[in-house]
């Protein structure tokens, strides 16, 4: 109690002990979260308060560098990323145009395959490839940037291209993130930040792009002036990055290894102890004397020299089941190294660990299967495929597919290879299917779904990553061709049932006379009251006759 306290208990004892109540349950309630206290058990704790952009921005360089050293270096940073780019990209991200016209969808989609062929700038990749190219380095950097290239007609024209659009995939080194000293604020409001500029608003209104990358040409190109950057405006870049899982406000991205860099180096560290603890170890080797000096033999070379004495020293070279003589008198101590302690646990933690840094499962980043089960499996793989359908969500549709699609339908419209409609040309998404665990279980799941209304046709072939339109023409051109045939294979549902039965025997002997004539009544067969049926009566006859008899019992 303070004086104050102690002055109102005076005057009114009831005052004053509702004052000592509500100040205990006051330091209570401060001193709830210990973590948020400054001392005594957070005296050694000390954490930056800065913004997400004035944090980041001094790490943020040498984050890049070391995260792309352990992935070029390292099989497990590397494995981590192909997994991450494998399941969010896959063989790419497609497109279903959704105009509600058929013959409209079809002119748009065929246009948009050979812009998918001639979509690289440089030439190398298809759209796909370039997706999987820019995903693969927002893991790696953090972030990566797509540069929208808009051509003239003419060139497009002379270069065959469907489109006058290209595309450029680009590191995010290429952003001049160098904040200049002594710089006036515009007049207009704009502000520069790590390289993206912003209007007064805040909005995004382009980006400082290096003419060069800064790391290649050399300090002299960049010391000469050969380094200098150009606005490229906000319409014409993407800047894919994980915003969803950021601060407020962060414009740069971070890399995936950012939280595993120390612990993917310790490792490294750590085998390499252990692989240097072998050979050590395996240095066991036999020394002998030997009464006269002249018959020491460290070699065949010293052999041959017997007429003058030699003074010879302990060999300082060392191998694996070496045998040695050593001159007299000469004390030898061997090495007995403790080791660095058990290698394999402590290797299980470490990997474990990365592996949740890197958001993949543990069996991913090892391949060791060795405890796993179907149940751990699939729980594993359930919250991994949500993770990345969150990027695919939240991400590379929203950031880098619609705006592609979007400037792909200005180009064509304005080219002419499409005519402008009202509505658009509306479009909609199929990430790469996910691998089921264990197809015996979940398929029979996914047809119970359809049939009890929980999701429809068109949503589970979506998931498995067709477009249903087209699964369904091929099935309907498949089932015309088996029947053409005559064939009736197992799986056809419309002529088998589940159990292996016929669904309707009449119907499936319908089939394979129409196709090829077989079983048809001999002409002896036909009856007197019809001697000039024609062939469609006769298989009337016949098909009448086929279902009128009773099966055996």
């Amino acid at each position: 109690m303070n004086w104050i306290d102690r002055a109102v208990s005076a005057v009114s004892p009831r005052r004053g002990l509702e004052r000592l109540k509500t100040r205990t349950a006051l330091d209570r309630a401060v001193k709830a979260f210990a973590a948020g206290q400054p001392a005594p058990r957070g005296r050694d704790w000390p954490a930056s308060p800065r913004g997400p952009n004035a944090e980041l921005g001094p790490a943020l360089r040498y984050l890049r560098r070391r995260s792309r050293e352990v992935i070029r270096d390292g099989s497990y940073g590397a494995r981590a990323v192909q997994i991450r780019v494998a399941h969010e990209i896959g063989y790419g991200i497609a497109p279903r145009s959704k105009t509600g016209d058929v013959e409209t969808d079809k002119a748009v989609l065929a246009l948009w395959e050979r812009f998918v062929a001639q979509s690289d700038i440089t030439g190398r990749l298809n759209l796909y490839g370039q997706q999987a190219l820019a995903a693969r380095t927002r893991c790696e950097a953090g972030e990566a940037l797509i540069r929208l290239i808009r051509l003239p007609g003419s060139e497009a024209r002379r270069n065959g291209l469907a489109v006058p659009l290209q595309l450029e995939v680009l590191e995010p080194d290429m952003l001049d993130d160098a904040a200049p000293l002594f710089a006036a604020p515009p007049e207009d409001g704009s502000r520069v930040v790590d390289g993206v500029v912003f209007d007064r608003r805040g909005r995004r209104t382009g980006y400082r792009l290096l003419r060069q990358h800064p790391g290649e040409g050399g300090a002299l190109a960049q010391l000469a002036g050969a380094v200098r950057y150009d606005t490229i405006p906000a319409a014409d870049m993407i800047h894919l990055v994980r915003s969803h899982a950021q601060r407020p406000g962060q414009i740069r991205g971070v890399p995936d290894a950012s939280t595993v860099l120390l612990r993917l180096r310790r490792l490294e560290e750590y085998e390499e102890t252990a692989v240097e603890q072998a050979k050590v170890q395996a240095l066991i080797g036999v020394f002998t004397t030997t009464a006269n000096p002249m018959e020491m033999d460290f070699g065949q070379e010293a052999a041959a020299v017997v007429d003058e004495p030699q003074e010879r020293a302990v060999p300082a070279d060392l191998w694996p089941g070496m045998v040695a003589n050593l001159p007299i008198g000469s004390d030898v101590k061997f090495l007995e190294p403790s080791g660095p302690g058990p290698f394999e646990p402590f290797a299980l933690h470490e990997l474990m660990a990365i592996a949740s840094g890197f958001r993949v499962t543990y069996d991913q980043l090892t391949g060791d299967l060795r405890q796993a089960n179907y149940s751990s499996l699939r729980a594993g793989k359930i919250e991994f495929r949500r993770d990345v359908e969150q990027d695919q969500w939240l991400m590379h549709i929203p950031v880098m597919c619609q705006p592609i699609w979007d400037a792909f339908i200005q180009a064509a419209v304005l080219f002419g290879a499409l005519p402008e409609r009202a509505g658009g040309y509306p479009v909609e998404w199929s990430p790469p299917r996910a691998e089921m665990v264990d197809p015996t279980r979940e398929i029979p799941a996914m047809v119970a779904s359809v049939r009890a209304g929980f999701e429809t046709w068109p949503q589970a072939v979506t998931s498995m990553g067709y477009d249903p339109r087209t699964q369904a023409d091929e099935i309907a051109d498949a089932n015309a061709l088996l029947d053409d045939r005559g064939i009736i294979l197992d799986s056809d549902p419309r002529r088998i049932t589940n159990a292996g039965g016929a669904q309707n025997p009449s119907q499936n002997a319908a089939v394979e006379i129409a196709a090829t004539g077989a079983a048809l009544p001999r002409p002896g067969a036909i009856p007197p009251e019809e001697p000039n049926a024609a062939p469609t009566s006769l298989l009337r006859h016949y098909l009448a006759r086929l279902t009128a008899r009773k099966p055996a019992a």
